[in-house]
């Protein structure tokens, strides 16, 4: 993962591949070349793991459902478990005929949370507090 990283934050990264911080920015409006028409970005794992946490903004369609349904309008930003996640889905996309422009995060949502950036989804408690002794008031 830290190979993918450092190639995304490269000038040589491929025209689809976006790293975390580009990512960052283009969700904050600002793209390297300015202010950039919004891409949908689309959240290829597992429906648990996407309500657990998740790059704000995203959409959650498992990648075997985009595969088989509809693509959403306009372009789009996939995030997957990982840069090869995203790659093969884009690659089945390609091959039906799908010619819109498509990137992907490089290193996956791990990527994303590697560098402590901003997630949304739901909090859940920790061992600690599940474990915690029932107050009297709860007895």
């Amino acid at each position: 993962m830290a190979t993918a990283l450092r190639t995304a934050e490269s000038t040589g990264l491929p025209r689809d591949l976006l790293s975390p911080r580009q990512l960052l920015r283009l969700l904050a409006g600002s793209g390297p070349n300015g202010p950039e028409a919004p891409a949908l970005i689309i959240d290829l794992r597992a429906r648990n793991r996407y309500r657990h946490s998740h790059v704000p903004g995203s959409h959650n369609i498992p990648s075997g459902w985009l595969i088989s349904g509809e693509l959403p309008d306009g372009d789009l930003i996939l995030v997957g478990e990982s840069t090869q996640h995203s790659a093969t889905t884009i690659d089945h996309l390609q091959a039906q005929g799908h010619a819109r422009r498509i990137r992907h995060l490089a290193g996956g949502f791990g990527a994303w949370q590697h560098q402590d950036l901003p997630v949304a989804g739901r909090q859940r408690l920790g061992w600690p507090q599940l474990l915690r002794p029932a107050s009297p008031q709860e007895a």
